[in-house]
């Protein structure tokens, strides 16, 4: 399953939302083929820009929240997850990663607009993994009702990102 909304901005700025059960190796297989047993469809997310000069205007992050709400309450047996990038487009001291500051921004900007629309059972759960050479940031957007799937992701983020050897091709 593959839904994609494209979001332009005043500017003409071009942003590609997708919505995909595409697996892409970021959560282990066994993981995912346990929670597709128990009716949860594990979801990523994805966020592209096309042509854009411009720092995301605050409409445009309203419109991806509110394309993230809508799927989720159309989707109840979904569980998003995505992992925040490392485009260096972002107001940015050099105190945190460009990745902690999307995922402090989406954060605050979800839980906004959970609270704005009195949307009581949709959570956004951060997962911080300590890597080698940086932290990585990566969320999981679920139904209150599914908060013990949302944390096995979690912990398999945890255990996959604290054993390397595990991808060690030979």
């Amino acid at each position: 399953m593959t839904e994609r909304y494209t979001i332009f901005s005043e500017t003409g700025d071009e942003y590609r939302l997708q919505f995909t059960t595409d697996r892409s190796n970021i959560i282990a297989d066994r993981i995912l083929d346990l929670l597709r047993q128990d009716g949860i469809e594990v979801v990523e997310v994805g966020l592209g820009r096309v042509g854009c000069t411009d720092v995301t205007s605050h409409r445009v992050l309203q419109q991806i929240e509110e394309s993230i709400a809508d799927f989720m309450t159309r989707n109840p047996n979904a569980i998003l997850s995505y992992m925040c990038d490392f485009i260096n487009l972002v107001p940015s001291n050099k105190k945190i990663t460009v990745q902690e500051y999307r995922s402090r921004m989406f954060s605050a900007m979800f839980k906004r607009y959970m609270s704005q629309h009195h949307i009581a059972d949709i959570f956004d759960d951060e997962i911080k993994i300590d890597g080698v050479a940086e932290t990585f940031y990566f969320h999981v957007i679920f139904h209150k009702k599914h908060e013990k799937y949302a944390k096995m992701i979690a912990d398999c983020h945890h255990e996959d990102f604290t054993n390397p050897t595990k991808y060690v091709v030979q």
